[in-house]
């Protein structure tokens, strides 16, 4: 633990004052990982203290053990910035894409539902947070989900002569506007499902124990209900290539969650990472028939290929496939499918890693395992996956603060950087196939907006 250890003086200089005990990882020269405890009065001019000042410097982030980064007023200036670009967004499609699932969610089934979420208040059920979301608009919202179809849609444009001006309005079909409900709508089933409680342990619950079985039953019924209609929506296109397609999205997303390991409270754990010489190849996605089975278990433990892999099957695939079922209903052609299926995949991973980036940053005492910073550091220095290797065998929890400061002690953030901008050069590319100017832009603005705010929280 550090204890009034270090003054920032300027860009260039500290002032270290006072005795330092430290009891957790450290960094040698040679960058790796060490455990040591040790108590020390450091000189100013010592190499140490310069070292030691110097990987402060170069990390950026240097916060007390005891509390979380502090930003005052970013989470709302970042909020003001998105709903600026949805806003425009949505009047280039000449759809107000907040009130997409309104008419999903405005019935006789929800408003039964509605009565007894209110039974939930005050036990905490993950279910509340979730239905929130649904119905606020934020970066991490699923209404952008169904927005990013319609702009593919209205980017890609179609063929006039092939159908009636009824059949369309604002550069998008009608059946474009429906799918993109559905993907949203399947999108939001599957993660209300994802709010199950862990009730294993009755004791731990005590009298909020009913009231959260209550909460699950809600979970699997809405959920149910949602994929259903869904189904019984999909059907109404007549287009079996769009139906298959979504199914087998539909699909990924459940593959999802039973991939790797988990840990008690099935939260999913990174795999251990693998030997350079282990690698027989890397995951392609771009180039893989999406139909079938989406990447293999061989890619787990290869650091970037197994976040990607994570990514395609929990988001990346339901969204890319989305974007190219939009393109068989406008009937563009097989090479713009694809080039539209590479969109929404490379759209989905920008948009995963500012939400990994964010969770490590402005949670470090409950991040994901999974997100991108900890499986590209654990791939980099294979000593941090000791963190997890520990507790699996003594059948602890994992304790997350210590690893996410020896996460931010490795040069892993350089290269989520690098790969930031690698998927944002990406999705950009992409874009540049589709014609039709507005709508290419507006994505591209989309893109860079969540690229830049997912750099600043690693630059900050």
């Amino acid at each position: 633990m550090l204890e009034r250890v270090v003054l920032l003086v300027n860009r260039k200089h500290f002032a270290c004052r006072n005795i330092v005990t430290i009891s957790s990882e450290f960094f040698n020269k040679d960058r790796q990982v060490g455990l040591r405890k040790w108590t020390e009065i450091f000189d100013l001019n010592s190499r140490f203290c310069g070292n030691f000042s110097n990987n402060i410097l170069n990390h950026k982030r240097f916060h007390s053990y005891h509390s979380a980064p502090h930003r005052p007023g970013t989470d709302r200036r970042d909020d003001l910035g998105w709903r600026a670009v949805l806003s425009d967004a949505e009047q280039i499609v000449g759809y107000p894409t907040s009130f997409l699932n309104l008419r999903w969610l405005f019935n006789d089934e929800i408003a039964v539902v509605a009565t007894h979420l209110r039974k939930l208040v005050g036990t905490n059920h993950p279910l509340l947070k979730t239905a929130k979301n649904i119905l606020i608009g934020s970066r991490s919202n699923l209404q952008s989900v169904g927005l990013i179809v319609l702009l593919v849609s209205k980017a890609a444009s179609f063929n006039p002569r092939d159908y009636t001006p009824d059949q369309h309005d604002s550069g998008v079909l009608y059946a474009q506007r429906a799918l993109a409900e559905i993907v949203e709508m399947k999108r939001t089933g599957h993660l209300i499902h994802k709010t199950m409680a862990n009730l294993q342990d009755k004791e731990k619950h005590g009298e909020k124990f009913k009231d959260l079985l209550c909460g699950n039953k809600i979970v699997l019924l809405t959920g149910d209900y949602l994929l259903a209609t869904c189904l019984r929506h999909l059907g109404g296109l007549r287009n079996n290539e769009v139906t298959e397609l979504i199914s087998t999205g539909l699909r990924d997303l459940v593959e999802g969650d039973f991939l790797g390991e988990r840990d008690a409270d099935n939260n999913p754990l990174p795999s251990k990472p693998k030997a350079n010489n282990e690698i027989k190849r890397h995951y392609d996605w771009e180039n893989e028939n999406n139909l079938g089975k989406l990447g293999s278990n061989e890619f787990l433990g290869q650091g970037k290929d197994e976040w990607i892999l994570r990514t395609m099957l929990t988001s990346g695939s339901l969204l890319a496939k989305g974007c190219q079922a939009a393109m068989k209903l406008s009937k563009r052609g097989e090479e713009l499918e694809r080039e539209a299926y590479k969109l929404g995949g490379h759209l989905a991973m920008i948009w995963q890693l500012y939400l990994d980036v964010k969770d490590f940053f402005t949670h470090p005492d409950s991040y994901s395992l999974v997100g991108a910073p900890v499986i590209l550091a654990i791939w980099e220095y294979p000593t941090l996956y000791g963190h997890i290797l520990e507790a699996k065998l003594e059948k602890k929890e994992i304790e997350l603060k210590p690893l996410h400061y020896a996460v931010l002690g490795t040069r892993s953030l350089e290269y989520l950087k690098q790969f930031l901008d690698e998927e944002l050069a990406a999705a950009l590319q992409c874009c540049e196939k589709f014609p039709v100017e507005e709508a290419r832009v507006a994505l591209q603005k989309m893109a860079i907006s969540v690229h830049s705010e997912a750099v600043q929280y690693i630059d900050t």
